[in-house]
């Protein structure tokens, strides 16, 4: 059984310059901050609610973030009947949108024109423009797929319904992260060529908003460079990471398919990621060089792998560029390369289809699937000297789902029935049955997730403290959804998922994410017994913390 539950209310912390709650217009402390507080107002509960509220708004503000990217963030807002969203230099607003794909598909039917986007849809379907034919299909497919959830219709998403609402979803970003004196002119800018006739145009303009989404999401700062300017080459953006000031010059490049390219021909002409590359190579670039290629094929690889198929082949072609010489005799420029497939692109009926990518280096030799490390502190030197890179494809992994919610909030919960239990909290109060059978309030503190069992085995505390209850809860088909959506903030607090190693690097890894600061002499004091343990009272704590987990990485892998 579960019933209502809020027994207290949070304390926020006002800071004694800033301004005070009661709207005086006068510092905190000039105000209210002024009188003595009672020393009874700062009881246990109180505090308890305090760490509870904060430990709260950490959830919340991970979970937004793994939804909508480490840059700008949603902004948006209920205002009367009506749900408000800023983005660029404007504000949005209709009663209509009860999901944040809602607004995604007006926000790019307005960028596109409505009298063009009407003219389109006007046309014989053969004859409309890809993104026209994309909405329509996608509205056909949500009225045969989906089913009413509370409010909303829900189903899957099949290719065309994911090309319409990604290529949205990446202007908004662009959008959203501009400058907002130039906002209107970037937009245009991308509006006019993803319009163009043109299939070279649409093609390459589209995988344009596809990188700089992935680059914005991830939490870097872009500043594109001017097309107008013909006087030299040049590349998209220039892409900063903010946490380390490095800067990319990003080109991007996207094969424009055609039946004739998909037939039973060698993968070079089909991909042509070494002639993408070598272009894109010959373009002038300030900074080190990122390049993007799109392969564009209907290939749907479920199982990334390296050793056949599309993913083999452009490794290949990398490799076969980066050996061969530049035009004039010298060297190559070094360059990060990702080749990407947006395969829902060319499957446009089929449901899961999705991206995959795979980074290379190009004459950087220790970076791509086909590098190999025999130890633990290479490994971190590595990370270390690609940590925007790395950062880069964490987020594409992250961030590949299109947020439906405004507020971070998991959409399962979110767009649940009414009817649906409570949902289940750490720190907030149930009722629950005692030893005796009898039902009485405690409070939530501690749960793990039976999957298989759809169930959930809670501990509780009676609001007295003097006794601890273990109840088992029965799990809905939503709430094992959402569990799988957002596991660590499923009870509304952070906790860490521990992840699955699949080789001894990552067993090393994760020992070193808890042993890195050990004291050196505590670290000499487990390693005693070692057989080198003379050697090992010359290293520093680093190089020491390093042996150790790479020890135990190893010695845990290789266990009988």
């Amino acid at each position: 059984m579960r019933s209502a539950s809020h027994f207290g209310a949070a304390l926020a912390k006002i800071g004694r310059n800033q301004p005070c709650d009661c709207g005086s217009g006068l510092k905190y402390k000039k105000c209210h901050g002024k009188y003595p507080i009672s020393a009874s107002f700062h009881d246990a509960e109180h505090e308890r609610a305090f760490q509870q509220a904060i430990r709260k708004m950490e959830a919340e503000r991970v979970q937004r973030q793994k939804q909508q990217g480490l840059g700008k963030g949603i902004i948006s807002a209920p205002l009367n009947d009506h749900r408000i969203v800023a983005v660029g230099n404007r504000v949005y607003y209709s009663k209509n949108w009860r999901t944040f794909h809602d607004f995604l598909r007006g926000f790019l039917i307005d960028l596109l024109g409505k009298d063009w986007f009407q003219a389109e849809s006007n046309k014989p379907d053969p004859e409309r423009h890809p993104i026209v034919r994309w909405f329509h299909q996608a509205i056909t497919d949500a009225k045969r797929l989906s089913v009413v959830s509370g409010d909303i219709h829900v189903g899957p998403m099949t290719g065309a319904q994911r090309a319409f609402i990604n290529l949205a979803y990446n202007l908004y970003l662009i959008a959203h992260h501009a400058d907002p004196k130039q906002v209107d002119q970037l937009t245009s800018s991308f509006v006019e060529r993803l319009k163009s006739e043109r299939a070279d145009d649409f093609i390459g303009k589209l995988f344009e908003t596809y990188a700089a989404a992935a680059f914005l999401k991830a939490g870097f700062n872009l500043a594109y460079e001017n097309e107008t300017d013909g006087r030299s080459s040049h590349v998209e953006f220039v892409a900063t990471y903010p946490k380390t000031g490095a800067k990319f010059s990003v080109e991007v490049k996207a094969r424009n398919r055609s039946t004739a390219e998909d037939g039973p021909i060698d993968e070079i002409k089909r991909l042509r990621v070494g002639n993408k590359l070598n272009k894109a190579l010959s373009k002038h670039a300030q900074h080190t060089r990122i390049v993007v290629i799109e392969v564009n094929v209907p290939d749907i690889v479920t199982e990334p792998s390296f050793e056949d198929g599309w993913p083999r082949a452009a490794l290949d072609q990398i490799r076969s560029v980066e050996k061969a010489p530049a035009p004039d005799g010298g060297e190559k420029p070094s360059a990060y390369v990702l080749v990407t497939n947006h395969s829902f692109h060319n499957n446009l009926d089929a449901i899961g289809s999705s991206t995959q990518v795979i980074a290379a280096g190009c004459r950087i030799p220790d970076f791509g699937p086909d590098v190999g490390f025999n130890r633990l502190k290479e490994v971190l030197e590595s990370h270390d000297r690609h940590k925007e890179m790395l950062a880069l494809l964490d987020s594409m992994r992250e961030h590949y789902e299109i947020p439906s919610t405004f507020d971070g909030e998991n959409p399962d919960f979110a767009f649940a029935p009414k009817d649906s239990p409570p949902r289940l909290r750490f720190g907030e109060i149930y009722s629950v049955p005692d030893a005796r059978g009898k039902e009485i309030p405690a409070r939530l503190y501690e749960a793990i997730v039976l999957e298989r069992e759809k169930a959930i085995m809670g501990c509780y505390q009676s609001l007295d403290g003097g006794e601890n209850i273990m109840v088992r809860t029965p799990m809905t088909d939503l709430e094992i959804a959402a569990w799988k959506r957002h596991p660590d903030t499923f009870f509304g607090e952070l906790r860490q998922i521990p992840k699955r190693a699949t080789n001894w690097i990552e067993l090393a890894m994760s020992f070193y994410d808890t042993y890195k600061s050990t004291p050196r002499e505590k670290l000499l004091e487990w390693m005693a017994m070692a057989d080198d343990i003379e050697y090992l009272k010359t290293l520093s704590q680093a190089d020491l913390a390093i042996l150790y987990c790479e020890r135990l990485g190893w010695g845990a892998a290789n266990k009988p």
